[in-house]
């Protein structure tokens, strides 16, 4: 997928002549293509996204909202900050960092479902 977009910049575009943009309150923190379903994965600055459920948002090819990434599970709840980023793996996948009080928790997205899968410490 083909995306239009700088570090510090609320617009992002994206698809067929860059013909679908959306535009956030903050600038996203990432942005990723995905192939399989196609869309982008944004990863919006957890700062900002404190009243939803996740600040990790999957949008499909034609700039709707088909999920939100769910949050890792965490001994304790009131540990969790947010996604901090997203990127693309070596083998093609995607690797979403989740931070928390107790350090940073990497893993799998499943784009489909919003789970997060293959959870480990990073770094």
């Amino acid at each position: 997928m083909d995306i239009d977009w700088q570090d510090g910049s609320r617009t992002v575009r994206w698809g067929a002549d860059f013909g679908t943009e959306r535009t956030f309150d903050r600038p996203p923190v990432s942005v990723v293509g995905v192939d399989d379903p196609p869309g982008i994965l944004v990863v919006e600055d957890p700062e900002g996204s404190t009243a939803r459920p996740s600040n990790a948002l999957v949008l499909n090819a034609d700039g709707t909202e088909r999920l939100r990434l769910e949050a890792p599970q965490v001994p304790e709840p009131s540990w969790r900050i947010g996604y901090y980023t997203a990127y693309p793996d070596v083998d093609g996948g995607i690797v979403a960092v989740y931070a928390t009080r107790a350090g940073d928790l990497q893993g799998r997205p499943d784009l489909v479902t919003g789970e997060l899968r293959d959870v480990r410490e990073w770094r």
